[in-house]
């Protein structure tokens, strides 16, 4: 994979997992709260943050 296509998608990854974790606390924060908006965009933000860590672990060789 082109190291700057790497460098991207990780940088997209993480932006995205905040902003999803960001997200889903304002959901919750609103009253009444948005459940279940709040567990999809944290769920998301969880799922882009795991990406984002798996794209810049070092591989073991």
């Amino acid at each position: 994979m082109n190291s700057n296509l790497k460098i991207f998608i990780t940088i997209f990854c993480y932006i995205s997992g905040v902003a999803g974790l960001v997200t889903a606390v304002m959901d919750a924060a609103h009253k009444p709260a948005q459940t279940t908006s709040a567990i999809v965009a944290g769920v998301i933000g969880v799922v882009f943050l795991m990406g984002g860590m798996a794209l810049t672990r070092k591989p073991r060789y």
